[in-house]
């Protein structure tokens, strides 16, 4: 059996919260989490099955729960990762001392503390996986 592309899809968007992805297309919105889950699948790199392998609708190997978690989490990395680059973006152009009077500075601080947060969640489901990965041989 195989696991659908909405699958990692669902698991991914009921991670965050973004009115720009809730007023895309079906169809656009699957472009987009394409780009996220392509960046996943090359992070996830240390995956028990063959993430390469894939048709038009999912992935041709059944992923366990573990595996869909593992892949939408990178997914959020992926998300979060724009976010926080076009508030820097902002900063650079008002010049450290206005952004420092705005709230896009402690904007920037919130999503740059979610993007490490989201970091060290991720780095542990590959500790757990690949902890029982081993324990399964």
């Amino acid at each position: 059996m195989a696991t659908l592309y909405t699958a990692v899809n669902q698991a991914f968007l009921s991670k965050i919260t973004d009115s720009w992805l809730g007023g895309l297309t079906d169809a656009k919105l699957g472009e987009q989490c394409t780009v996220y889950r392509n960046t996943a699948v090359a992070k996830f790199s240390k995956c028990r099955k063959d993430l390469t392998l894939q048709n038009a609708t999912g992935f041709t190997e059944d992923l366990s729960g573990e595996e869909i978690e593992i892949l939408a989490s990178f997914m959020v990395l992926e998300w979060l990762t724009p976010q926080v680059y076009s508030v820097e973006l902002i900063r650079q152009a008002l010049g450290n001392r206005e952004f420092q009077l705005s709230s896009q500075a402690n904007h920037l601080k919130e999503l740059k503390s979610l993007r490490k947060d989201t970091q060290i969640e991720v780095s542990k489901l590959l500790v757990d996986y690949t902890y029982n990965n081993h324990s399964q041989s």
